[in-house]
Order: structure tokens, then sequence, then C-alpha cells
């Protein structure tokens, strides 16, 4: 069967979703629980059902449901499906069956234009009347969901937590004040100005530590922050919306206060629109689909082309990234963007590096460097230090990699950017650990706490300098000192990386020392995904408790599978093939097979996890 949605098609026969003719990227898990939803559209599915219906005769976590329902929710809107606490969720959007026989019948008679396009034969038979309908079909089904979109937003506009703008110094609060103005008159979302107490430009670094106590004295889902400066005689903002599930970073600039602010509400009005604040972060293939779709609806917006070009190298899609990198060149030239002509060489020499391309990435890093000194982009200068620091990293030679670092931590004092600075001296650490330089990565950490010290920072952002720490300590107990404060600085219930490394590296070392209730006792009451579950497993072999060990590594896997979060699953597959070999089993395909498969697309996991992978007889190379 066919239903009408909106403006999507779904074919519950093959879970097929379709929109203006073209197939929707969606998952064989969110296609089924689509279909048992629309079986019975004024049902009440518990999660059991949801369970045992979707995922049928597989071990896996509640969680699972809830990432498939966001995921829809992504696609369809925050509406489409309702949660009844305790009790389950129910469709809510309007759903139409699609009679195909009727359709065809009444394009051959020139009559109502149809829903949904006709089978293959129907077309050959009556090829000319159908396209002309056809088209016809689509639009009026495009207009009258447009029209019912429109109506619902202007019910139920999304609410947005505006802190107040952080301005560089010397420029007039006035200015502050006209943009914020301007964002208070938006017509795609309901503003909420935040006035509680001040949030300190930290929040663009760090916004996990202050978004909990900003959405609940809002009651806003999204908040905003921007940082705004004089630039090429006009005014430019960079700025981040973040919501529970994952953050947007854009800029923007202007001649004046009042264009500014027009382009960063249809901006806004677009994202918190168009579902991807939904998305969890680690979902790559769901933000990809979801970018492609974006972009090629407003294929003017360099931030939406530039955002789908870091997702696509951060996949492993490089290629892919650097056709992106010179359309945004060319692009943005045609608008006379001089800024995001700079970030479009920057970006392809971004590509070029990531595939150890290091000749090719040298012409389009000197333009970019060229066109951010052009105007005065000293955060854009800074990056591309950065840029050069990973080809002299990739090159093996420390000393450039030194020298680039200063020159980027000259920049970024320039800049007036505290984060960067901060951020290149953790990460300066951390190559020099991996040269061997004992010497200087404590003194790289040792100017990363400076800086933190001296702008007075929020003690979350110490929790990074205490992981490296805990990584370059050679004494076990003193190790555990710091990856310990890590765990007390920064709460288990909120996104921090560092948080969740801190916890896989001390696990490992307390599985080393047999300490296993310590062990154990990391996780115990808090939050747990694909990465918990999995050292959960490893602590259960250590132990030898192989029933455990393998139910945790299951359900590792399926958590990593139903989030899209590939590296995670690649993980977990690895780990349970090590665990039939240490009880001696054959080993499952099922796994193997998938690792055969996905490992292709991540080659850094391939390199990293080399001698694994001998062990278990699979013999990779990176692509």
């Amino acid at each position: 069967m066919k239903y009408a949605i909106n403006n999507f098609v779904f074919d519950t026969d093959q879970l097929l979703l379709m929109r203006a003719g073209e197939v929707v990227g969606f998952r064989l898990n969110e296609a089924k629980l689509l279909a048992l939803l629309l079986s019975e559209p004024h049902k009440l599915f518990s999660k059991e059902e949801i369970l045992d219906n979707v995922w049928a005769g597989k071990v896996v976590a509640e969680q699972a449901v809830f990432q498939n329902i966001r995921n829809l929710r992504a696609l369809f809107g925050e509406d489409a499906i309702k949660t009844f606490s305790k009790k389950g969720y129910q469709w809510q959007l309007p759903v139409t069956p699609v009679n195909e026989e009727l359709a065809i019948k009444r394009e051959i008679d020139s009559s109502t234009p149809a829903i949904q396009t006709a089978t293959p034969g129907a077309i050959k038979s009556a090829a000319g009347k159908m396209r002309a309908g056809i088209l016809v079909a689509s639009l009026l089904l495009l207009a009258l969901t447009v029209g019912w979109q429109t109506q619902q937003r202007s019910a139920t506009l999304p609410k947005l937590a505006l802190v107040p703008f952080s301005l560089e110094a010397g420029m007039p609060q006035a200015l502050g004040d006209q943009l914020a103005d301007g964002l208070q008159t938006a017509s795609a979302f309901e503003p909420v100005v935040f006035k509680a107490r001040p949030i300190p430009r930290d929040f663009l670094l760090i916004p996990q530590q202050y978004f909990q106590s900003i959405t609940q004295s809002t009651q806003a889902p999204y908040v905003f922050m921007g940082v705004v400066n004089e630039h090429a005689g006009g005014l430019r903002i960079r700025y981040l919306l973040k919501s529970r599930n994952n953050s947007w970073r854009a800029e923007h600039q202007a001649p004046d206060a009042a264009r500014l602010a027009m382009l960063i509400n249809n901006h806004i009005g677009l994202i918190l629109h168009s579902g991807l604040l939904e998305i969890d972060e680690q979902n790559t293939r769901l933000l990809e689909a979801t970018l492609k779709l974006l972009q090629s609806q407003h294929p003017q917006d360099l931030n939406l082309q530039k955002a789908l070009i870091d997702v696509q190298t951060r996949a492993g899609d490089a290629a892919s990234g650097t056709m992106l990198a010179k359309a945004l060149q060319e692009n943005a030239a045609r608008q006379q963007d001089e800024l995001f002509l700079a970030k479009g060489y920057l970006a392809e020499a971004s590509t070029y590096i990531y595939e150890n391309l290091l000749a090719d990435a040298e012409v389009p890093l000197a333009k970019a460097e060229a066109g951010f000194q052009a105007l005065n982009d000293w955060d854009g200068l800074a990056t591309v230090e950065r840029e050069r620091i990973s080809a002299a990293f990739t090159n093996h030679d420390f000393d450039q990699v030194q020298q680039h670092v200063q020159r980027a931590v000259e920049w970024s004092r320039r800049a007036g950017d505290m984060a960067q600075e901060y951020r290149l001296n953790t990460w300066a650490a951390v190559l020099a650990n991996k040269f061997g330089r004992d010497e200087e990565r404590w003194a790289y950490l040792d100017k990363a706490r400076a800086i933190l010290d001296k702008h007075g920072s929020a003690p979350e952002l110490y929790a990074l300098i205490h992981f490296y720490a805990g990584m370059f300590e050679k004494d076990p107990a003193a190790a555990e000192t710091q990856y310990r404060k890590v765990l007390a600085l920064l709460p288990a219930d909120q996104q921090w990386w560092e948080h969740e490394r801190a916890q896989v590296h001390l696990s490992e070392m307390l599985i080393q020392q047999a300490r296993w209730q310590d062990a154990l006792d990391l996780y115990a009451d808090q939050p747990r995904g694909a990465v918990q579950e999995l050292q959960l497993g490893k602590i259960r072999m250590a132990q030898q408790q192989w029933q455990q060990a393998e139910q945790h590594g299951v359900i590792s896997f399926n958590a990593a599978t139903q989030n899209d979060q590939l590296q995670s699953a690649l993980d977990a597959a690895l780990y349970l093939l090590q665990l039939d070999k240490h009880q001696h089993k054959p080993m499952n395909n099922f796994y193997r097979q998938f690792l055969l498969k996905e490992a292709n697309n991540v080659p850094h996991w391939i390199a990293f996890n080399a001698a694994p992978l001998a062990e278990v007889g699979l013999e990779l190379k990176a692509p």
C-alpha cells in the first residue's frame, strides 16, 4: 500500500520513501517503524510493541526506539509523532491512501490530477498525458503541503532562547541592541531573551555547560549566541545554535545591523524548521542526507554548502568534499563573497590533506591565506595554520608543527580568540606526545592551563587538560588521579567527549589491574550508549563471564547501528569476533561480513585497528 504524507509518498510493501519522484535516504528500521505506525494511524503503540514488530528476535536497547522516533520526526516534523508518557507513541499527521489504478485512469482521461506517479507499464501506455498530469499533481501536492506546513508553523513556532551578543572590544552596545531587536521581530521562530545571568563567550566552546539552565529558565528547546565584530567595512557575526542533540555554527556579514539581522533571521528559521538540530550529531549519514536536501533547495546558502563539505570529509568521502569545495568557490565568487571564497579554498586544501595529497594542498592553502589576509581575518589565518599543522604532522616533521603552532597562536591572540589559542596548545601537546617529545607535551599543557587561568575560564574547560595529563602520565596511580578529575568535573548526563574517553581509558587501566568492581562502578547509575555498553562487555570478557560479555557487545552493536554511529558499530563487531576467538568458537559470519563491507568507509579506523583485525583473521587495507 502507498500513502501520501505531506510531500512524501511511502510504499509500505517495498518500504520505500519518495519525495518529488526521488528516493529519500531511509534506514530499514525507520521504514519498518513508519509502516507499523501507519498500519493503524490512530493506535497508540507501546515501546514493547514497537520492539517486537520492528526488531523481532533481536536484543536491542529501548534507546533504539527513541532514536528512530527522533529520526522520523526529523523527516516529517516534530508534530508527526506524539509521545504519551509511559504509554507509547501515536502518528499525528494526515495520511492519504494512494489509489494508483484510479490515478492512472484519471491521468489518461485528462481529468483530476493524481497524487502519485503511475506504474512503469501505465506510463508507457499513456506517457504524453501522464507527464503533464504528474507535474500538475506534484505542484498541487507541494502547494497543499506548503500551505499546511505554514499553518502548522504559524500555530506552533519553535522557541529560541537568545543569549545577549558578545561584542568585540570597542564596538558600541547600540549595535548589539539593534541586532537583538531585529531577532526579536523574527517570524520563523518565537524568540525568548535570556537575561537571568550573564553567559560568557565560553558558551561557544562548551555550550553543554550552560544549555540546561538556559532551556529550563526560558522553556525554549533551542539556544542562540553570537559574536559580532566589525569586518570589511561592515558587520560580521559568528554564531551557534544549540539543541539537546546537535549544534549548528554559521556566519554572516552585511553592511549594517538591519541587513545582518535579516540574514540571521532567515537562516535560523531555515535551520530550525529543517530538523537538522533534532539529528544526533554522530549520525553522519542522516546529517549528510538532510544537508544535501537543504543545499539542493537553497543552492545559494554558503553556510549550508560549507557544512556539507565538512560532514562529507568527516565521513571519509574526501573526494566528494573536494568537488563541493570547488563548487563553493564558484558560488562565493558569483556572490562576490570574499570570505567564503577563502573558506572554499581552505576546504579544498583540507580534503587534500585528509587524503595525504600534501602537494595538491599547497596552492589552495596559499589562496586561502591571501584571501584571509586581504580581509584582515585573523581567525581565518589561524585556521590556515591549523591545516598546515596537520600537513606537517602527516609529513612527520615536528619542527614544522611547532612553527605553525606558534604562528596560529599569534593569529588567535590577534583575533582575541582565547578558545582557539587554548585548543591549539592542547592539540600541540597531543602531537608532541605522538612524536615522543615528553618535555614539549607538558610545556604545551602548561600553556593551555595558563590561558584558562588568565581568562578565568569555566572549570569544565580544565577537564581536557586533565584528560591529556592522564594519557601522558607513566605512573598508573597518577594517571588514575587525572582521569578521576575529569569525571568529577563533567556530569555524566551531558555530552562531553572528555568524560567518555576518560571513562574508557580508566576502565581499561582497571581491567589490567583486575579491579573489576571499580571498573563496573564507572558506569553505574548513568545513561549508557554504544561506547559504555562495549566497555562493560570488555570488563565481563576479562572476567570470562562470556554470556554477559556477549550481551553487552550485542547491545553496543545494535545501539551503534540504530544511531548510525559507524565507528562504534565497527568497534563492537570487532569485539564480538574477538570474543568468539577467546571462547574458541566459530566466528560469527554476520559481524565478519559487516566489517568487510563497512570498514572501508572509515580508513583511519582500519589503520588504528590493524593488529586486532589481524588477530581475528581480517587483513583489511585502508583504501
